[in-house]
């Protein structure tokens, strides 16, 4: 397969990926409400990403690293999405707090190791990952942009603007894109298991080997996960209060995914010049500017401006995700093992959108129930916490490693199992 052909592929993968989520994930908030879900149990329906990303995405690495190729787990995956996307869709799950928590956790316990898997894939198949890699990624948000702007399309042709409805469009639309996903899983490149010397050395369902453990025990990586873990509490906010703040502003019911969609617009700016900041600002700045993104995000909301003002703000959250998120998993690639990169991918997934999300958004349901889905003081919470951690980082994560690994290391992630 040329270059040009395999990378059109991957951004193709990323694009189905994310435009999956990007679907029915921004308006699930309105969706739980116009169900008359209360905030606590919101918040943990909304944490049931969180609850499965603390144990499959792992599992899914080793087995991807181990037992199956990669590309055929992922079409695996998004195969049994599409069946309870489609439950949801058709209003077969019964609207109360209950049934619907069992029923996205056992989504979530399918799918969440779904992007690991998609950056392994990429990481794996890309000649030049770390500059090629945010070219790639970029199409991911493209995807998800494309899936909201759908999701408002078809709410308006459908006159579903009017609270109390429900967003059963949404989870439509993604129960489409995820069936065409599984079966463009199956064209992609092939990214077989690692060869393993001895095959009874060690189970695919095994914990992470010594090898792991060495990797966490370098300072930046270590610093890292704790800051990303940190982070991570914040970041259940936008989804889980955002949506339902823009219409106490003035913003129309069924616009509200195409605002949220505003989120993407500097991430794809971001990623499409990634290696250039990369090489420029190293990723010890890089990551700096990510959480400082994410300070001013939730600074602004804190403030309850006008309604343009906080559409103007919410491209801020894409600059976050890009220089921070993405850039966390590129420098882990960078530290860790040829053949443990889709564990260890999993473990930051594990660490972010696993403890990091659940935590957050178990603490985004209590705000809610506390002082209203509505209200400005809700985001003083992440705004605190995304500030003591950009703090946290400026004193703990060394200067050395960020030029190391910016400049050399890069090696480790360019061999291919071929």
């Amino acid at each position: 397969m040329e270059e040009a052909a395999r990378t059109a592929r991957l951004a193709g993968m990323m694009a189905g990926v994310y435009g999956v989520q990007g679907a029915w994930w921004p308006v699930l908030a309105l969706h739980l409400n116009d169900l008359g879900v209360p905030g606590r149990a919101r918040g943990a329906i909304f944490g049931t990403l969180a609850m499965a990303s603390l144990v499959t995405p792992v599992i899914a690495g080793q087995i991807a690293d181990r037992r199956l190729a990669a590309q055929r787990l992922l079409a695996l995956i998004y195969a049994l999405g599409t069946v309870v996307l489609v439950m949801l869709a058709r209003g077969w799950i019964p609207a109360a707090p209950l049934p619907l928590f069992v029923t996205f956790l056992g989504y979530w316990l399918m799918t969440a190791p779904a992007s690991g898997l998609a950056s392994t894939i990429a990481f794996r198949n890309l000649m030049r990952p770390a500059a090629q890699f945010g070219r790639v990624r970029m199409w991911g948000t493209v995807g998800w942009m494309a899936a909201g702007w759908v999701v408002t399309a078809v709410m308006g042709l459908r006159s579903q603007t009017s609270a109390g409805v429900g967003a059963f469009e949404a989870f439509g639309v993604a129960a489409v894109v995820s069936a065409a996903l599984s079966l463009y899983c199956l064209t992609l490149p092939d990214t077989p298991p690692w060869p393993i010397s001895d095959p009874t050395r060690r189970k695919a369902w095994e914990l992470p080997d010594a090898s792991i453990g060495e990797l966490l025990r370098r300072p930046g990586v270590g610093v890292l996960l704790a800051v990303a873990l940190g982070v991570s509490l914040t970041t259940p906010f936008v989804y889980q209060v955002v949506p339902a703040y823009l219409p106490s502003l003035g913003l129309p019911r069924s616009w509200v995914a195409l605002a949220m969609s505003l989120g993407q617009v500097l991430e794809i700016a971001s990623l499409a010049v990634l290696p250039r900041l990369l090489g420029r600002l190293g990723f010890r700045r890089m990551l700096m500017a990510g959480m400082s993104a994410w300070v001013a995000y939730h600074g602004v909301m804190t403030l309850r401006p006008p309604l343009a003002v906080v559409l103007a703000a919410l491209p801020i959250q894409g600059l976050a995700i890009a220089l921070f998120h993405i850039a966390a998993a590129m420098y882990l690639d960078r530290q860790a093992p040829a053949e443990r990169r889709a564990t260890t991918q999993g473990l930051y997934l594990m660490t972010t959108t696993g403890l990091g999300n659940l935590l957050g958004s178990l603490l985004g349901g209590e705000m809610v129930e506390r002082v209203g889905g509505a209200a400005a003081p809700v985001f003083g919470v992440p705004l605190a916490i995304d500030a003591v951690m950009l703090a946290v980082f400026v004193a703990g994560f060394p200067r050395e490693g960020d030029s190391q690994a910016a400049s050399g290391g890069g090696e480790s992630i360019r061999g291919r199992a071929r």
